[in-house]
């Protein structure tokens, strides 16, 4: 698990076979397909990292894992090695497709790349959301829900963030509500990035764009899994960082 901030040359040197063999799985857009490719994934504890496009009736089941955000994280120093540069690309991706993205962002923008990580990972029983008793179906119907992140990366060496995330039940995971509520990223620019079968980004931006008071948010964007790099490219470069 990543545990730090990680620069430009560190960042190419580990990821670079990982990218050519990612196997990159859709966020579904409906029960049935999901359930598919949560029971094909459980076996490496993995699912789909869409938690459904459209929302269920409230769980009975409260997510325990939710805290106050700074008894949920603590913050990251840049590694020493880090190249400090002015832009990080912060991501958490529970199967990887969000995480395919925000690798393309890194090297396409030079940036430094931190991995959002939960203190309990989330396995494919706590993504099935089939399940209304799971723990992320809990936690997404739960506004307070704030689920323990392993650290905050130091954002005060940074000019541009950019927050990549999964979308669940329409709305960015609870976690990255705890991420910014432990973070102070007023007057830096801060873009959003989100994968998804089908929900857009814009419910999930409006959220976390109150948690981030003072932040001057520049755009939002979601891609589908599988997205080219010319895509994710343009994209980026359509920000005028």
């Amino acid at each position: 698990m990543v545990e730090k901030i990680v620069s430009r040359r560190q960042f190419l040197a580990v990821s670079a076979a990982a990218l050519g063999g990612l196997a990159l799985f859709g966020c579904s857009g409906n029960a049935g397909q999901a359930s598919s490719e949560a029971a094909s994934a459980s076996s490496a504890a993995k699912s789909s990292e869409s938690v459904g496009a459209a929302s269920n009736s409230p769980s009975a089941a409260e997510a325990s894992a939710g805290s106050s955000a700074s008894e949920a994280a603590t913050t990251q120093e840049p590694s020493s090695e880090s190249s400090g540069g002015k832009v990080l690309v912060a991501c958490f991706s529970a199967t990887g497709n969000t995480r395919a993205v925000a690798e393309m962002l890194a090297a396409h923008l030079d940036a430094d790349y931190f991995e959002i990580e939960p203190s309990e990972p989330y396995t494919a029983e706590d993504l099935d959301y089939g399940d209304e008793t799971t723990r992320a179906t809990a936690e997404q119907n739960d506004p307070s829900a704030r689920p323990a992140v392993v650290a905050v990366p130091d954002f005060s060496s940074y000019d541009v963030v950019l927050l990549g995330h999964p979308i669940w039940w329409g709305k960015a995971p609870r976690l990255m509500c705890t991420l910014l509520e432990s973070s102070d990223l007023s007057g830096k620019k801060v873009a959003e990035f989100c994968t998804s079968g089908s929900s857009g980004v814009e419910e999930a931006s409006a959220e976390l764009e109150e948690l981030a008071p003072g932040a001057d948010w520049v755009g939002a964007r979601r891609f589908a899994a599988g997205a080219s790099e010319s895509e994710v490219a343009d994209w980026a470069d359509s920000l005028n960082l």
